[in-house]
């Protein structure tokens, strides 16, 4: 059986308590962005934690900390409010062994707000094609360690919380994936729930988001990225009170200004 190594990108913590909050039954590496620098270590149920501790900021680059203190077979990316299937390293075998040709793997994930379960996204079982892909995001994505070395893989620092642009790192690490030929594939289950009653960084299908989808688009997507922001502009209808134009203008102007890093402000409004 493959080992499995949960990289879970947190802040502020002091101790190993989200072990026990995100039902944790693996080995871990906590990337652990907070006003130090230390490195702390803990063996548990026959599993090692880590706790690496840093001053910096973003989470593409605290993802990337995680990745070079991960040393397992197989990695899952996790944010902290996560809560995983206790048999999560079963289920994972159980993919890779269904599929051992695969490089990736992305499971299914289901959503909660005040407790309860609203949403779960579960992705159709087989090889994932890219588009399909993207939804799905890294907490539920897989990879075995040795092919992300190989095609040297890691996370942008310009795109996610705490980044010049607040979200887009996990597109960005999922099309990395697609453009190294990796084999990717899906599996029916679902192996952690998260809760959506509060964010850190999204805050809603605003300006920003668009404005920040733009930068996104130029920076990773090369000549799919006018279709990628009319696609964005068509389907985010939900929340959004933009009109079709105003995400279009919003796209747009990020794209223009992603050249020169320039950050959404309030004087674009």
């Amino acid at each position: 059986m493959s080992s499995v190594e949960i990289l879970c990108a947190t802040m502020h913590q002091t101790d190993f308590s989200k072990i026990k909050s995100m039902n944790i039954h693996s080995d871990v590496v906590f990337a652990n962005q907070a006003d130090e620098n230390s490195f702390k270590e803990l063996e548990f149920d026959g599993h090692t934690a880590k706790m690496i501790t840093t001053k910096t900021r973003g989470v593409g680059l605290n993802r990337n900390i995680a990745l070079l203190a991960s040393s397992k077979d197989i990695l899952l990316f996790a944010d902290d409010d996560v809560i995983y299937d206790s048999k999560i390293e079963q289920i994972i075998n159980e993919a890779y062994n269904r599929f051992p040709e695969a490089d990736v793997i992305i499971f299914g994930s289901a959503f909660s707000k005040n407790g309860e379960i609203y949403k779960k996204r579960v992705p159709p079982k087989g090889r994932l094609p890219v588009f399909k892909s993207l939804k799905y995001g890294t907490i539920a994505l897989t990879i075995r360690r040795q092919s992300l070395l190989k095609a040297g893989l890691y996370f942008t620092e310009l795109f996610g919380g705490g980044c010049v642009y607040s979200h887009g790192e996990d597109s960005d690490f999922i099309l990395q994936c697609y453009k190294k030929k990796l084999k990717i594939y899906a599996f029916d289950s679902v192996i952690g729930c998260t809760a959506k009653d509060s964010s850190t960084c999204f805050h809603g299908y605003n300006e920003k988001y668009f404005y920040d989808t733009g930068a996104l688009a130029r920076f990773a997507f090369g000549k799919l990225s006018i279709p990628y922001m009319l696609y964005m502009a068509l389907r985010i209808k939900e929340d959004c009170t933009l009109s079709f134009f105003e995400k279009i203008h919003f796209l747009k102007l990020g794209y223009k200004n992603f050249n020169n890093l320039i950050p959404f402000s309030n004087e674009m409004r």
